[in-house]
């Protein structure tokens, strides 16, 4: 399985999500790498987001506590609002009952602009520990990123590779055969210089050892730049 497969090459970041349906399979996959000996739960760094459509208080206090059963653990490392909408509030709150149970080591939020952040900070005890956005290549998020750093709000990045979109943009090969690296490689690199969390996603397990082969280089600033210069695309909302 893939999520095994990623523990052995040595990633520890587990993605979680209503969204996704994947709790019981990850809780399962989990189950046997512990049997395994590949990792402790404290090796690991499990993220949780709940979808916010037709949820409330109490409907999200209930699927936490459900998730943690299918995950076979007692904590989540972070749990994020997975997309803004109008009952914010009420859900945040809910992630604030969890942090303060220790069934969440710490909250955020997903797809937030630094507006809306600001507006649920006005009734927030705690201050979001991650932004996770869509970020890669053509698109930038130079503001949002910023504002985040400012705050103290780290940002981690989906869809990193843009969907598997970019690995044959002319640009990303080129600087990638400067390095002896595919555009894959030159992309998660990118986003690590700059400071970010960078969560690739495969099945694949010759990808997941490529995703994890980015430790060995560094992107000179004329690359860096070079990438940063990219036509940016306009950010697509989903609302759910």
């Amino acid at each position: 399985m893939a999520i095994k497969d990623g523990i052995r090459q040595g990633f520890r970041h587990i993605d979680t999500s209503w969204f996704f349906h994947n709790e019981r399979d990850v809780g399962q996959a989990l189950r046997e790498a512990y049997d395994e000996g590949l990792v402790t739960r404290d090796d690991l760094f499990i993220v949780y987001k709940v979808w916010p459509k037709n949820s409330n208080f109490k409907r999200t206090q209930n699927v936490i506590k459900q998730t943690l059963k299918e995950l076979n653990t007692t904590y989540l490392d972070f749990v994020s609002i997975q997309w803004p909408l109008r009952n914010n509030t009420d859900i945040y709150r809910a992630l604030e009952w969890a942090y303060d149970q220790r069934m969440a080591r710490s909250i955020g939020v997903s797809n937030f602009k630094p507006t809306e952040i600001t507006e649920l900070m006005t009734m927030a005890t705690v201050k979001p520990a991650i932004n996770h956005i869509r970020i890669h290549p053509g698109l930038n998020q130079d503001e949002t990123i910023e504002w985040c750093h400012r705050e103290g709000i780290a940002v981690a990045g989906w869809s990193p590779l843009g969907t598997g979109s970019l690995i044959t943009d002319p640009t990303l090969v080129a600087i990638g055969q400067k390095y002896n690296k595919t555009s894959a490689q030159v992309m998660i690199r990118w986003q690590i210089q700059r400071g970010l969390i960078v969560v690739p996603k495969s099945t694949k397990l010759s990808r997941i050892v490529e995703n994890s082969d980015v430790f060995d280089f560094e992107l000179r600033e004329e690359d860096m730049s070079a990438i940063h210069d990219m036509p940016q695309i306009a950010l697509i909302e989903f609302w759910g």
